[in-house]
């Protein structure tokens, strides 16, 4: 296992860089498909009907910084390539790199961190080696897809790669914990957007820039595809960021039915996008946007309080029923928020805790046992763990005894058996 120090330290340094990098990326993803979005049809001669510039697609003007940028599109000739060409794909990379590094550093390192042990035994091994398979196998799948006849119909092959995504969702929330299942699905979608980048949209551009060093001429088709993939990317920009801010969002990641949760915030973000782009040629469009959210917020509402399948977990797991009560009072408390698992946080995490010597703030080390667990919920400053603030409420006069016997049973339970 990588040692916490250095741990920490990939930390801050790969997020503070994929952070940046997904902020550069996301921001010319939106900016150019904008772009696109925007460009005003060129002039045409009224005498023939024809273009007055034929290589010209379409041009924009943009006021910035107190001048006018007058943006064209053009095409291009083996005889008119530009001196300074500038291409975007770095962003991208870097985004995808840091990303891999982050889960690496946290998750991979101990891949324990990544199951819940209420729903599963899968060792650690298994659990990393299933997080790949779903990063690269998942890649797989779903270009497959959309280079199968299935992609020319881009409404089909929306729907059945949402549902390909989803049905991983719920295999994935059948045996990882709520906050990897969640970074599981934005990490998945996050390497279809880089792969993206590197096959589709770089892949042809540089196909079409050879061709035409080459002296051949004009090709649309190599623009057209990659065109195509960019705008995929596109819309998965915002279901991204959100998956991969969800350690914020422990009400959601932790709940009984997340899974479903997901696919609501997924599919509402996609449907907010395709609005945004719908602005200048349906008027409704803003409307649609709240109505989208506020049906959004009313579902998830609405999932927070479905309790679970009687005697089951949501994935229809039995659960023991002192292990179920804890778990909701772990979630009704919020817990989540300082003690979520496998990412940077304001506490120690819980899962694998017990049963095993934790170093104290004092120099000492105490077995967490039963006796541990309950002294730190209910007087949580006796013992500081090594490395975190004194910080955790006293929740002693809020408990009674079965809740917190009920909290214990939920925090065992984050420890697989030997």
């Amino acid at each position: 296992m990588m040692d916490s120090g250095w741990i920490e330290w990939a930390n801050v340094l790969f997020r503070f860089v994929h952070v940046l990098a997904g902020i550069m990326w996301i921001g010319n993803s939106l900016l150019f498909t904008w772009m696109e979005l925007n460009l005003l049809q060129p002039q045409t001669d009224p005498k023939t009907g024809q273009p007055k510039d034929p290589d010209l697609l379409g041009f924009l003007d943009m006021l910035h910084g107190g001048g006018v940028f007058h943006l064209q599109k053009r095409q291009m000739h083996a005889d008119s390539i530009p001196a300074t060409l500038h291409w975007f794909k770095w962003q991208s990379y870097t985004t995808w790199i840091t990303g891999f590094l982050l889960l690496a550093a946290l998750f991979y390192s101990n891949g324990s961190s990544l199951v819940d042990a209420t729903r599963s035994s899968l060792t650690p091994g298994g659990a990393v080696g299933l997080s790949l398979l779903g990063l690269f196998g998942g890649w797989l799948v779903y270009d497959a897809v959309w280079r199968s006849p299935i992609g020319k119909n881009t409404g089909a092959a929306t729907a059945f790669s949402l549902i390909l995504l989803l049905t991983a969702a719920y295999f994935y929330g059948r045996v990882f914990n709520g906050r990897a299942l969640f970074l599981q699905i934005g990490a998945m979608m996050g390497t279809w957007m880089s792969a993206n980048v590197l096959i589709h949209i770089m892949g042809n551009q540089h196909k079409f820039m050879r061709s035409l060093r080459q002296g051949k001429p004009y090709d649309p088709a190599y623009g057209k595809r990659a065109k195509s993939r960019s705008l995929h990317n596109h819309y998965m920009t915002f279901p991204v960021l959100f998956l991969m801010l969800s350690a914020h969002f422990p009400s959601l990641h932790a709940a009984e039915w997340n899974v479903p949760i997901l696919a609501v915030s997924v599919v509402a973000l996609m449907a907010v996008k395709y609005l945004m782009n719908t602005r200048y040629r349906f008027r409704g469009w803003l409307v649609g946007i709240f109505g989208t959210v506020a049906i959004a917020a009313l579902l998830i509402k609405i999932l927070l309080q479905l309790p679970p399948l009687q005697g089951f977990s949501a994935t229809g797991v039995p659960m023991d029923p002192l292990v179920a009560e804890g778990k909701k009072q772990f979630q009704t408390l919020g817990c989540g928020a300082c003690h979520m698992q496998g990412s940077s946080q304001l506490a120690p995490t819980l899962y694998g805790i017990f049963g095993h010597p934790q170093a104290l703030a004092d120099g000492s080390s105490v077995m967490v046992d039963e006796t541990y667990l309950r002294t730190s919920i209910l007087q949580p400053q006796t013992h500081v763990v090594k490395g975190y603030a004194a910080a955790m409420p006293v929740y002693g006069p809020m408990l009674s005894d079965n809740q917190v016997t009920a909290l214990i049973a939920y925090i065992k339970s984050l420890t697989p058996p030997k």
